[in-house]
C-alpha cells in the first residue's frame, strides 16, 4: 500500500506530458504542389530567379532543380506556406534527399511573418525565429547545418544566431529532418533522433510558416557558381527532393 502514492504521482506526471496533433501531412501525390498549402514564389532573389520552372512533382516526390538556361539565367525553386499554413509551437519534419553544387544553398526551414518586429533579440519569442532545420551548400559535400536566427537581421548588436554542423555525408540518401520547439528551446532531429538541442534562442510563440527552397549566388558564403552555370534542367545535378512534409501542433497538457 505504501507504493500507491508513488504510482499515482507517476501517473500524474505522465498525464502532464504534452501531446501532438497532426495538422499537416503532404505526400506530394498530385501533379503539382498543393496550391492550398504551398506558394511557388517568383522573382529575382540573390543572383538567380525564383520560378515554377525549377519545381516538379512526380511519383510522390517534390523535386527542386537549380539549373541554368542557355541565356545564363539560373532558376531556383522557392516554396512557402506563407499565409496558407503556420505552426505555433510544435514540430515539423520532412523526408529529403539532396545533391548541391557550389554557389547554391538549399533548405527546409521555418520563418515568422513578424520576424524582428520588436527590434530586439529579447522580443524573439513574440516576433518569431528563423529556424533552419536542414540547410546546406555545395561546400558541405553532403553534410548540413541547423541554425537559429533571432533579432533583426540588420542590427549589429541585436541580431543573434546559434548553429551546429552535421558533417557526415548524408545528402545522397533519404533521411528525415525535423525540429520540435516550445518555451524551453529547440530540439533538432535526424531520422527521429535528437542531434542538437538549443536553449539560448527564445522559444517562438509566433505562427511559423514552412519553406522548401533553393537559392543561388554567383559568389557568396555558399561558394562560387560554375562560370557555365549548372546546365539545363534535364542534366543539372543540383537537386533537392522532398518525399513528404508533416507538422504537429503542440497540445498543452491538461492542468
Amino acid at each position: 500500500m505504501k507504493l500507491l502514492p508513488a504510482l499515482l504521482l507517476g501517473a500524474t506526471a505522465l498525464a502532464a506530458e504534452p501531446t501532438f496533433k497532426l495538422v499537416l501531412e503532404d505526400n506530394f501525390d498530385g501533379a503539382e504542389p498543393n496550391p492550398q498549402t504551398w506558394n511557388i514564389e517568383t522573382g529575382k532573389r540573390r543572383d538567380s530567379l525564383n520560378s515554377p520552372k525549377a519545381v516538379d512533382v512526380k511519383d510522390g516526390v517534390l523535386k527542386i532543380t537549380t539549373w541554368t538556361d542557355v541565356d545564363g539565367t539560373t532558376y531556383c525553386g522557392f516554396l512557402t506556406t506563407r499565409k496558407k499554413f503556420a505552426l505555433t509551437q510544435g514540430k515539423a519534419e520532412a523526408r529529403c534527399r539532396f545533391s548541391v553544387q557550389p554557389g547554391t544553398q538549399i533548405a527546409f526551414w521555418s520563418q515568422s511573418p513578424t520576424y524582428g518586429k520588436s527590434g530586439t533579440a529579447a522580443g524573439a519569442a513574440t516576433d518569431g525565429v528563423e529556424i533552419d532545420i536542414l540547410e546546406t551548400t555545395g561546400l558541405k559535400k553532403g553534410g548540413y547545418q541547423s541554425v537559429l536566427h533571432w533579432g533583426p537581421y540588420k542590427h549589429a548588436t541585436e541580431k543573434k544566431a546559434s548553429s551546429t554542423q552535421h558533417p557526415a555525408n548524408v545528402g545522397g540518401a533519404w533521411h528525415d529532418y525535423g525540429v520540435e520547439w516550445d518555451d524551453s528551446g529547440y530540439r533538432f532531429t535526424f531520422d527521429g533522433k535528437v542531434v542538437w538541442t538549443d536553449t539560448k534562442c527564445p522559444g517562438s510563440k509566433a505562427p511559423q510558416f514552412l519553406l522548401l527552397t533553393s537559392e543561388s549566388n554567383i559568389k557568396g558564403w555558399n561558394g562560387e557558381r560554375p562560370k557555365e552555370g549548372y546546365g539545363l534542367k534535364d542534366v543539372s545535378k543540383n537537386t533537392f527532393e522532398i518525399d513528404w512534409v508533416k507538422a504537429w501542433e503542440r497540445v498543452p497538457a491538461a492542468k
